[in-house]
């Protein structure tokens, strides 16, 4: 799909707060930002509203917009996975940049039909698969993520560092739901199995969604989930978890 949008003045602009050229008591109109880097008034527009959803600004009715603190990092999953002593790494299967259906259009809050990234990977630890799982990121908020490699580095540090996008509020559901044939294949599943459902929305200081992630957890893993989704473990089968 064709996507109209300014990555290289979204790029400047960020370098331009993490070097701290803007007052945080300040409020800062579209023109004036938009004449600073010679961009059209469209062009910052749609640089400032992703920066807000990112928690970076905030917008103050229709006079502006203020500069906040930089978020500070969140233990990503990735790292809590090693420092309890397993060896983390990653699968990259796919990723596409598809048009917002209904469903991920309400989870993300973005407009139907509006560019996402579909993120597909498989999870493993200790050489064994633990989870596919599928995130769903507005595009502006990593443009260029196909060009990124994750496999053996996380993602969320990945936003943080490259993209300025800080996890500020995870909120997280938990079920058992039948295994597609793609978990079968992949995760080296019988017919007929479940597998556990663990969906995520990843928002920022600002409260936008940022992430929306759907990971689909062989049950049988309980040594893994039981230390990485402790409040999950627990809808596992006793005849799995002892």
């Amino acid at each position: 799909m064709k996507i109209d949008f300014p990555s290289k003045l979204q790029r400047q602009f960020e370098q331009s707060i993490l070097a701290n050229k803007y007052d945080k008591d300040a409020v800062y109109s579209v023109h004036h930002l938009a004449k600073q880097f010679g961009a059209t008034r469209e062009q910052m527009l749609q640089v400032l509203q992703a920066a807000q959803r990112k928690g970076l600004v905030k917008g103050q009715e229709d006079t502006g917009f203020m500069f906040l603190q930089l978020a500070s990092p969140r233990d990503s999953v990735f790292s809590h996975t090693q420092k309890l002593g397993f060896n983390p790494t990653s699968e990259v299967r796919k990723v596409e940049i598809e048009p917002a259906t209904t469903q991920v259009a309400e989870k993300l809050a973005i407009a139907l039909g509006a560019p996402v990234y579909r993120f597909v990977r498989t999870r493993y630890v200790n050489g064994e698969a633990l989870a596919n799982q599928t995130n769903f990121i507005p595009f502006e908020i990593c443009p260029g993520l196909e060009n990124d490699d994750v496999s053996h580095y996380s993602f969320q540090k990945l936003l943080e560092e490259k993209y300025l996008t800080f996890t500020d509020e995870m909120k997280e559901t938990f079920e058992m739901a039948p295994a597609t044939s793609q978990d079968m294949a992949i995760l080296n599943l019988p017919e007929e199995s479940s597998v556990l459902l663990v969906q995520r929305i990843s928002l920022s200081a600002t409260g936008y969604p940022l992430v929306w992630s759907n990971i689909r957890i062989r049950p049988d893993r309980y040594q893994y989930v039981s230390k990485l989704w402790p409040s999950a473990a627990k809808l596992l089968p006793s005849a799995v978890n002892g």
